[in-house]
């Protein structure tokens, strides 16, 4: 049984081999965090130059999702998962772009909460256009506190009374 589900995840996906690298992705706004997030790229591949998650806090406190796949050719499908979701099923709303792909709407910070805490300890996968890329665990410990810095940042209180202004 074991030698069947080898070939039928041989047969339907192919594994790059080659290693992520990953940045942490911080645009500020009069010295606040605007933008937190993870750039994922790959050196030396033709299948994607890059693909990025990022969390943008909202004025009435929400948060939005986006996840781009930008390619050197057009990129059909794109998804991001970590051992327990995927940001295709916590965010729903997708277009294409002139080479890649964009995902991007509202969600619920414990979700993406946990989703950016599985992919920075565990790592995850990023599946374009049918090739899995293996994101390895734990993400380098700098871009880890790059990003919680910048999202603790971002959600301090004493930043409300100057966003409201």
């Amino acid at each position: 049984m074991s030698k069947i589900l080898l070939i039928f995840v041989v047969f339907f996906y192919k594994l790059a081999l080659s290693e992520i690298k990953v940045n942490s992705i911080i645009k500020l706004n009069n010295n606040i965090p605007e933008e937190c997030g993870l750039n994922f790229f790959l050196e030396n591949d033709n299948s994607f130059t890059n693909a990025s998650v990022s969390i943008k806090k909202l004025e009435n406190n929400e948060t939005i999702t986006v996840f781009k796949v930008n390619g050197k050719n057009t990129i059909q499908n794109a998804d991001l998962s970590t051992s327990s979701l995927k940001i295709s099923e916590i965010i729903e709303k997708k277009k294409r772009t002139d080479k890649g792909i964009e995902i991007k709407g509202k969600t619920k910070q414990d979700s993406m909460t946990f989703f950016f805490q599985e992919i920075l300890i565990g790592g995850g996968s990023l599946n374009v256009d049918d090739v899995l890329y293996e994101i390895n665990g734990p993400i380098d410990s700098k871009v880890r506190l790059e990003y919680l810095f910048c999202t603790g940042e971002m959600f301090l209180p004493n930043y409300e009374s100057n966003r409201d202004e």
